[in-house]
Formats: C-alpha cells, structure tokens, sequence
C-alpha cells in the first residue's frame, strides 16, 4: 500500500489526519517572572492546528525552576502554568489536531541570571563551551548534582507529565538531546560520576531509564516520545564513536518500558555518523520497528518518499511552520513554500 504525508495515521490510540508534524522549537514568548503561556501562544499553535497539521510537538517547556535556559520559557510545573497551557490545547483540539508537550530541562547550558541567581546544574561540573542564548554569557560551570537531587528531579519529570494531562495535553515528548540534561548524563565528555549514574553506558542511560519509568505512571506509554540526538547545541564537533552501540543500548531502554516513539534529532536528515555510513534515522529504522518521527532541513517534496520507502512514519517540519502556518495546505496544493526569515522573529506569532 502506498502511503504519503497526507496519509492518516494512529499514534499511541490517536488517530493523526495526516503525517506531518510542526516540530518542537524553543519560542521564548511565555511570562519570564511566571513562566506562564499567554493567548497569543495559543493562537500561534491553533493556527499551525486550523491549517491541518497532524501532530504538534511544543517547544521546550521547563521541569522545574532550574530547567531553563534563557529568558520567556514556559514552564509546567506549577498550578498557574498548567491552567495557562489549557489555552493552547483547547485551541489546538478544536481543529481535531494532536499536541504533545515537550519535557524539557536544559542542565549546565544555562546561567545564574536566568535561574534568579542559582548556579545551573549537571551530572559533572564541566562548563559547557559557548554562550548562554539570548544572555549570550559565557555559560557557568555547574553544580554537579547529589544523588537525592538526581532523584527529585526525576519526580519532577513526573510531576511535569501529569501537569500535562491535566492541562489536556495528548502525550509528552522527553527532551534527551542536543547536549540538555539527559543527554548530559548519556555523554562520556559531560559526565564524569563515579556512582550508579556515570561509568558504563548503561549507567549513563539510567537517568532518562528512571524518569521513562515514573512519567509512565502519569502518561500512557505509547503516548510517550523520546528525543535523541548525536549532535550536541555546545560541542558542534561531537560525534559518538560507536553510533551503533549507543542507538542498540537508547533501544533496549525504550524497548524495556514498552515506548512506542522515537524522534531522533539531526540537522541534515541525511548526515551519515561517524564510523557508520548510515544516518541517525537510518540506524533506528534497522533496529525499530515502531513509530520514527523523521526531522532534520526535510525539503518538503522529499516527505512522502520518506514515508512510502518506510524510512520513517511522520515527518517533522520546524521553521518552515513558522513562516507557514498553512504549510499542510500549500503542501497539498504544490503552493510556494517561504523560507524562513531569520531577521524577522515576529513571524513566529503570524
């Protein structure tokens, strides 16, 4: 059977009208003193929704008050916030689309004078190379976290989880990439511990392990994706040095907690890793069978190839969505696409 972008799809008992996806992408719009979402967010989201996008994945909203990176990021973990992001997902469902909120917890790529003055947090105390965003301070050395405040924030991963549901959210994504926390812990360069969550590689991984396994408890696991990602925000020369190993190990976690899920995350779809001619997605697609979310500067008439040669099972589009709101539609119509403007960030609420 052949299949395109425009094919509907059932994802974790949610049935998407088509394969497209409007991929996670930081905004910076939300109150910074509150961390609360505004209607204007909601409108940004609703139209990307009436247009016919088939699942929407947030931006980056914060775990707790030490989780973000720079200045207007939404967070979930209070009462306040929850109810704020009700906005969005009213807005989004009432054109029949998907949302998934984004955990996300940015770790050492942070700065004191985002965090009211508290020092970022890692699993070493290794500055991360490169400027804060937006403060675009030299980032700090963080403070290597305590075994019991490895394990609050895990619950807070919890407690960040069910906050979504509640605020009618239809799944969550884990933020496990491009050098933030988790991914913090998975790399040998960041993490350095001698306990139970550094050394080996499955050491490493057992910090995304146990919060796979407490937000499973508050969200159905096939309504759970996981974000992974070679490349890393701070260290653009990182590369893993055995691909293959890694994505068998990242599986046999996902595999282990019945995750349905995975979004592996690059800049060029088709980068092939170092020491193994194939791609991030490539490699996932010979080990996993479930749901793939292809991400990576897509063009646009290469979507359905990818779906109809089984590559992947929805397709991500990011920037393209925000000076595109209509993007579905112009899709479907073989309309012009525009590209996005860099110099004009308030496109991103059109």
């Amino acid at each position: 059977m052949t299949c395109s972008i425009f094919s509907n799809y059932n994802i974790g008992n949610l049935n998407l009208d088509n394969r497209i996806v409007m991929a996670p992408m930081t905004r910076g719009f939300a109150d910074n003193e509150t961390g609360e979402v505004n209607y204007l967010i909601a409108d940004y989201y609703g139209k990307r929704a009436r247009y016919g996008a088939g699942l929407i994945i947030t931006e980056g909203i914060a775990i707790n008050e030490l989780a973000k990176g720079t200045f207007g990021i939404p967070g979930i973990y209070t009462h306040s916030q929850t109810l704020s992001w009700q906005k969005v997902t009213r807005e989004v469902h009432q054109y029949k689309t998907k949302i998934f909120a984004q955990l996300w917890h940015v770790g050492r790529l942070s700065h004191q004078k985002v965090l009211g003055g508290h020092a970022p947090v890692s699993p070493s105390s290794l500055a991360a190379n490169g400027f804060v965003h937006r403060l675009r301070h030299p980032y700090q050395t963080p403070k290597s976290l305590s075994k019991q405040e490895i394990y609050s924030i895990i619950d807070d991963y919890k407690i960040a989880a069910r906050n979504a549901m509640e605020a009618g959210f239809d799944g969550i994504e884990i933020h496990a990439a491009h050098g933030y926390l988790i991914d913090q812990f998975i790399n040998e360069k960041t993490n350095l511990r001698k306990d139970e969550f550094g050394g080996s590689l499955k050491n490493r991984l057992r910090f995304l392990d146990l919060i796979i396994k407490q937000v499973k408890k508050v969200v159905p696991k096939n309504r759970i994706s996981i974000r992974i990602s070679e490349k890393k925000d701070d260290d653009k020369d990182y590369t893993w040095e055995q691909p293959e190993e890694i994505v068998l190990a990242i599986i046999e976690v996902l595999t282990k907690h019945k995750i349905k899920i995975v979004h592996p995350s690059v800049e060029n779809y088709d980068y092939a890793l170092k020491n193994d001619k194939r791609s991030l997605h490539e490699l996932f697609r010979q080990y996993w069978d479930h749901t793939i979310i292809a991400v990576g500067n897509i063009d646009p008439d290469k979507g359905s190839s990818i779906i109809n040669k089984k590559q992947a099972d929805l397709v991500a589009f990011g920037q393209l969505f925000i000076s595109n709101p209509d993007l579905v539609i112009r899709l479907k119509a073989k309309q012009e696409i525009f590209p996005y403007n860099t110099k004009n960030q308030l496109t991103c609420l059109n």
